[in-house]
């Protein structure tokens, strides 16, 4: 692997270099875009004049790392040895992010077809709550989207659809970001139909066999199930699982936090199949946010992305950002704005 030590100035580079950003300076002036500063795969500094007449697309981000070749090397500035030159014939290839966390956004409830709350009839405006929690996702950088429950309300049309495909896959499939779901219990043929399209690598519906979003967590889904009648004996979670960390999917009633009834999901019986542990449960359905530990194990309700809780002291309009690190979970609300 060529490193600084390989490159001579006034020179080009012999063989693409691995780097990783350091520090960006955006609009550094002088016909430059940006000064980026980087480090090689040895730790050794150097830095990027990003020219302008380089006409270089790519949008340079901290803590990750890039394969560049065809391009100019000079003597460095300002305490560098070594500064690459681009020009238009460099080729530079995004690599990903070297931060060892994962962060999965969270949003349930978008009921993406419904115009009106259900209660007050004022309008809402549920397309704009979901690809504003989108927009959030991927700005920091998410690894995932997962959503908890009913995409589509029954209302929503070929138009709602191809709303959330321009402004909530194409994003995400630009950036690379999957997305997993669940079914709720509310959906519509134009929102099923693009489900359908989309689905593959980036889009896929969670089963209780898991998705793997990376060597740190796995995420689990059920599917919504009337009345809470989930088909127990066809819930057939792995026997091994090689990620650390597990996260459930439900969009039900969940008995531990509703308490007991007769439509209720008691999470003992789902977690004694699982032959493990969740480390963390969320579910939809509720469109009220709440929480509450069971055992060691935290559970939530996450609400709905728009307003359309009845109760009096509503807690919507919400979606969250999970963070692991360390063989642990950090959940952060993200209100919506």
């Amino acid at each position: 692997m060529v490193t600084v030590d390989d490159l001579s100035s006034g020179q080009s580079l012999p063989e693409p270099i691995v780097v990783e950003v350091t520090d960006i300076n955006w609009q550094a002036g002088q016909s430059r875009r940006a000064v980026i500063e980087l480090v090689d795969t040895a730790g050794n500094p150097l830095r990027l004049i990003d020219y302008e007449g380089a006409a270089i697309s790519i949008d340079w981000k901290q803590n990750h790392q890039y394969r560049i070749s065809r391009c100019g090397v000079q003597k460095g500035g300002r305490g560098f040895e070594i500064d690459l030159a681009p020009s238009k014939n460099t080729q530079i290839k995004p690599l990903g992010s070297t931060d060892p966390t994962t962060r999965l956004l969270v949003v349930g409830d978008t009921h993406i077809g419904r115009t009106t709350h259900p209660r007050t009839g004022k309008k809402i405006k549920p397309r704009h709550a979901f690809s504003t929690a989108i927009e959030y996702g991927i700005n920091r950088d998410a690894d995932a989207v997962v959503h908890v429950g009913d995409i589509f309300h029954e209302s929503a049309t070929s138009t709602h659809a191809d709303h959330v495909d321009t402004h909530v896959f194409a994003p995400l499939a630009d950036a690379n970001i999957p997305f997993h779901y669940i079914t709720g219990n509310h959906s519509s043929s134009p929102g099923d139909e693009l489900l359908q399209q989309r689905t593959g690598n980036l889009v896929t519906n969670l089963d209780p066999r898991g998705v793997s979003v990376n060597s740190q967590v796995r995420v689990f889904g059920i599917d919504h199930h009337k009345n809470g009648n989930i088909p127990w004996n066809d819930l057939a979670f792995p026997n091994l699982v090689s990620e650390p960390l597990s996260v459930l999917i439900l969009h039900q009633t969940i008995e531990q936090l509703s308490g007991h009834g007769s439509k209720t999901v008691d999470l003992e019986r789902i977690d004694r199949q699982f032959g493990g542990q969740f480390n963390f449960i969320l579910a939809g359905h509720h469109h009220d946010a709440s929480r509450t530990d069971w055992g060691d194990i935290p559970v939530m309700y996450t609400g709905a992305a728009e307003h359309m809780s009845t109760n009096n002291d509503p807690d919507d309009r919400i979606a969250w950002l999970l963070t692991v690190e360390n063989n642990s979970i950090v959940c952060d609300r993200y209100n919506i704005p």
